[in-house]
């Protein structure tokens, strides 16, 4: 391999190592995931189509990996397989529940560095695949409302979600995010039960591919054939088939990886996965240990130290969650006030209008009523036809009235006796005064009748 690729791969595989972050490289404990398995802490119940397990590559095709976990671009062809038209993951489900449960949907996001809104459109961003040869990743599983990293092996046949760049994401069994993986030192321990077709020698880790894939090249087990699949398509709707790409032999049984002397592949930095490391004496053996204690000591505190701050971002973030989500709901309350206070002056206005209403109108009605009244008043009443007419009463004598320029009658003179001056001339008798005639009243039994004189 040139000096130039060697330095390109090498820094793929320590850019991967950096975006991490909280991968753990003390301890060496590897723990080993079947196709189907939850495996430890799943953020998700399973949301995998397609969980075939299938063996791990083998023969002068395996044998090319080497004898340690080789680092292979995730644009190579065959690194990843499947059903043409069938995808191995259902994609919505994940989103769906990352959705409805907040708290893992936050530490979800936190794993992949990506705001928590921006969950479901990275998810419909990447492709379902499955896993051709045994792979070496960081999982993330989900304990105590956070993320907690550590490497694993994920067994042939595992269906994945993989990014533009190639890298697995997300496991679909078990919803949990997914990164490259980091090396560890020391003695290497697998831990969990071991497939039949385990193999140390045929493991893989897959760096960022140098630039972003236009579509994932798969490689169909069963069938021997070939086909790619468009970045995205999570329905597997829009793969074609393909001839076998450069390198790759028509009908074979598995495809073919790189070998580790080409620009392609190189040799993961890790610890030995022997038991025992030789050709040391017992002082180099004994100051390696402390040395290594001390790192692991060091590493420990390092890794307690960082928990302490995520622990103390993530309570802060989560007060700060609170004290917005307190926000929104008084400013929500202060609306929902505002429009019930509006309501409430609207509805009094109409009442009060209503009110209004109703006075003029009986205003106008009993105008009206007076108005009526006052023409029947004014008009002579038409007699009815059904009722008898009433009898006519006799007129009553009208009285004479007294005229108040007629003299008063006087009484009557006693004649004088004539005088011997000149008489004066006789004055004409004034007209008596007539005056109503009694009536003669009916004289009591017993009684003698009067006369009616005159006046």
């Amino acid at each position: 391999m040139s000096a130039g690729a060697a330095v390109v791969v090498a820094m793929a595989v320590i850019l991967s190592i950096s975006f991490i972050g909280g991968g753990s490289r003390g301890g060496g404990e590897i723990f080993l995931q079947t196709a189907a398995a939850a495996g430890r802490d799943p953020f998700t119940p399973s949301a995998a189509t397609d969980t075939r397990s299938a063996a791990a590559p083998s023969g002068p095709s395996a044998s090319r990996i080497g004898s340690r976990t080789v680092a292979v671009s995730g644009a190579h062809p065959g690194l990843y397989g499947g059903t043409k038209n069938v995808a191995s993951c259902d994609v919505e489900k994940q989103i769906t529940y990352l959705t409805e449960n907040e708290s893992k949907g936050s530490a979800f996001a936190g794993a992949l560095r990506i705001p928590q809104a921006e969950v479901p459109a990275y998810l419909r961003s990447l492709t379902p695949v499955r896993l051709v040869w045994d792979t070496r990743v960081t999982n993330h599983g989900y304990r105590d409302g956070r993320a907690t990293a550590y490497q694993a092996v994920l067994q042939a046949g595992t269906a994945v979600l993989v990014d533009g760049r190639g890298v697995p994401r997300v496991r679909c069994a078990c919803g949990n995010p997914l990164a490259p993986a980091v090396a560890v030192q020391g003695e290497q321990k697998y831990k969990g039960e071991k497939w039949t077709a385990f193999r140390s020698s045929t493991i893989v880790a897959v760096v960022p591919a140098p630039k972003p894939m236009k579509a994932v090249t798969m490689f169909d087990p069963e069938s021997k054939a070939w086909f790619e699949r468009p970045n995205g398509d999570i329905q597997g709707r829009s793969d074609h088939p393909i001839p076998p790409p450069k390198g790759q032999q028509p009908n074979a049984a598995f495809p073919v990886l790189p070998d580790p002397s080409t620009d392609s592949a190189d040799e993961f930095p890790e610890g030995d996965d022997r038991d025992t490391q030789d050709d040391r004496t017992d002082e180099e053996e004994e100051h390696g240990d402390e040395e290594q204690k001390k790192k692991d000591e060091k590493h420990k505190d390092d890794e307690q130290k960082k928990d302490d701050e995520q622990k103390k971002d993530d309570e802060q973030k989560k007060e700060e969650d609170e004290k917005r989500k307190e926000h929104e709901e008084q400013e929500e309350q202060k609306k929902k006030d505002e429009e019930q206070k509006k309501k409430d002056e609207k509805q009094k206005e109409q009442e009060e209008q209503k009110k209004n209403d109703e006075k003029q109108k009986e205003q106008e009605e009993q105008k009206n009523k007076d108005e009526k009244d006052e023409k029947q008043k004014d008009q002579p009443v038409a007699p009815d036809p059904d009722q008898p007419p009433s009898p006519v009463e006799p007129e009553k004598p009208v009285e004479p009235q007294q005229d108040e320029k007629q003299p008063v009658e006087p009484e009557p003179q006693r004649p004088q006796p004539p005088k011997t001056e000149e008489p004066a001339e006789p004055q004409p008798p004034e007209q008596p005064q007539e005056q109503p005639q009694e009536q003669p009243q009916e004289p009591a039994p017993g009684q003698p009748q009067q006369k009616l004189r005159n006046p």
